[in-house]
């Protein structure tokens, strides 16, 4: 059994033999032919049908199992684990972790983990990062695209993009550049020159147009206020945001109840100037009261208001507004801050919605 074991293991044996002794035998004839051209097959560097020779070596196709080097790559790649291109890459290139262009490539790149390069075109998508020099392209990644100069037509990343210059830039948590045309961040976008809109919690740019709770602004404004409105809410707020479009953030407190309750507010508006001392303004609002124990109370707000100013910062406001309740039954705190529905309904078991009219009023102080 010990002899039948043993032989049985030696065509194994055999065509690994076979196999390193081919990639040596093209390794051998690759350093005598051409360096442009052909395919390029092998395990990782040297151990490959170009020998040492890969790094000078332009190919059309390539194949390794772990990591592949050359100096141009014109059609296909692939890598279980790592490319390595010199030179320039113009076709497409698959690794399982990463791809590494030190030329300009303009093909298309797709890694499990990173893709590294300098002035690239095309495409790019990572499943964590793509890191180049400037891009004319697209990048993807799963976490994050890094670009010391364009960040070319778009970027999208699941948390930051970060470039000099951009199209449009796309991410989960946070935008930077310098002159771009459109950021959407799902928390923070910054900018020095924006020709289109930055759409994200928090905005801050030299110019363009924002779309956000917090938004600053070079040549925008902002404001301190204080509104008062028919469910007796009093909240203290903060205006923030360009010459038409702008943001609110808020808080304050409801004492009609029998039990006291907070309120937090936040709103997008826009202004209508009308002539120096007099605009009309729209706000869509979202306002929460709450205990903090049981029930709760929501309220979503079209408000429609005219504004005059006295004096350069001071402004006194006022009008109709449209709203959307929706609260707990068992509390009873809905039914106490609001009695004169247009349209009602109960919404499941235990919650009740209607629409009705209101009005809100209040004065600010322009900060900025």
């Amino acid at each position: 059994m010990m002899v039948s074991n043993y032989t049985t293991g030696i065509p194994g044996r055999k065509v690994a033999c076979i196999v390193l002794s081919l990639l040596m035998t093209g390794s051998v004839q690759a350093q005598t032919e051409s360096k442009k051209g052909g395919a390029h097959i092998g395990i990782v560097y040297p151990v490959s049908s170009h020998g040492t020779k890969a790094l000078e070596s332009t190919n059309n196709f390539s194949f390794h199992l772990l990591a592949g080097a050359s100096k141009n790559e014109t059609g296909f790649a692939f890598s279980g684990f790592s490319n390595v291109v010199l030179g320039n890459a113009s076709g497409v290139l698959f690794a399982g972790f990463s791809n590494h262009m030190y030329g300009k490539p303009s093909g298309a790149q797709f890694a499990g983990f990173m893709n590294v390069m300098g002035e690239a075109g095309g495409t790019q998508m990572a499943g964590f990062m793509n890191l180049s020099k400037g891009t004319t392209g697209s990048q993807f990644a799963g976490f994050t695209n890094l670009s010391k100069g364009s960040g070319g037509k778009f970027q999208a990343a699941g948390f930051l993009n970060m470039a000099k210059n951009s199209g449009t830039q796309l991410a989960g948590f946070m935008n930077i550049g310098q002159d771009v045309h459109t950021q959407v961040g799902g928390f923070l976008n910054i900018a020095k020159k924006v020709k289109g809109v930055q759409i994200g919690f928090i905005n801050i740019a030299d110019s363009g147009t924002p779309i956000g709770l917090v938004n600053i602004v070079k040549n925008g404004e902002m404001a301190a206020r204080v509104t008062v409105d028919e469910l007796g809410s009093v909240i203290a707020g903060f205006r923030s945001g360009g010459r038409k479009i702008y943001g609110v953030l808020g808080v304050g407190y409801n004492g009609k109840t029998s039990k006291s309750m907070y309120a937090v507010e936040a709103a997008i508006g826009a202004h209508f100037d009308v002539s120096e001392y007099f605009r009309m303004n729209a706000e869509l609002a979202s306002t929460q009261l709450d205990d903090f124990k049981k029930g709760d109370f929501f309220r979503g707000s079209l408000r429609v208001f005219p504004s005059f100013r006295i004096g350069n910062q001071l402004e006194v406001f006022a009008g109709p507004t449209f709203n959307y309740a929706y609260f707990d039954i068992a509390s009873g705190k809905g039914m106490d801050l609001v009695n004169h529905f247009m349209w009602s309904e109960k919404a499941g078991s235990d919650h009740f919605q209607g629409l009705y009219i209101g009005a809100l009023g209040g004065v600010s102080w322009r900060l900025k």
